[in-house]
């Protein structure tokens, strides 16, 4: 088996592939075809100069999460494009990604991701378009 193809929906291998996200702090709470969801305790590696979130840390978490959401149906993507707008932001606490499918295609898969605060305030809003590198038979 090829060791860069993600099978299965177990977090605890997909994270121990994917050693952005480990050195990234992020936790997977949800794996699933139609959503996913992935969390980060706020710490001080992830603050900028104004002492908030790294908005480059929000935007991996919206990549994160919705790849994940893309690749639980065992194919290989990668991001096409994305678009994400920043509405708030947090010094403390649990930031909470969410990835929800919008659309499935042969090719293309069209994710929408909400980034929350842990008391459901949103902080960021996006949708990314993933490109399966596999066929339909799941080969290249």
């Amino acid at each position: 088996m090829d060791e860069n193809r993600f099978v299965g929906l177990d977090p605890e291998y997909y994270l121990n592939h994917n050693s952005y996200m480990k050195y990234n702090h992020m936790e997977i709470t949800k794996i699933s075809p139609e959503e996913s969801e992935v969390r980060l305790r706020v710490n001080p590696d992830a603050l900028n100069i104004l002492g908030v979130v790294h908005g480059g840390l929000i935007y991996s978490l919206a990549d994160a999460v919705t790849g994940l959401t893309a690749r639980a149906d065992g194919r290989r993507y990668v991001t096409q494009s994305a678009t994400i707008n920043f509405i708030g932001n947090v010094n403390e606490g649990y930031v909470i990604a969410k990835g929800i499918l919008l659309r499935r295609g042969k090719a293309v898969t069209l994710v929408r991701c909400a980034i929350e605060d842990e008391n459901g305030r949103l902080l960021a809003d996006g949708t990314v378009n993933m490109f399966c590198l596999d066929d339909e038979t799941g080969r290249e």
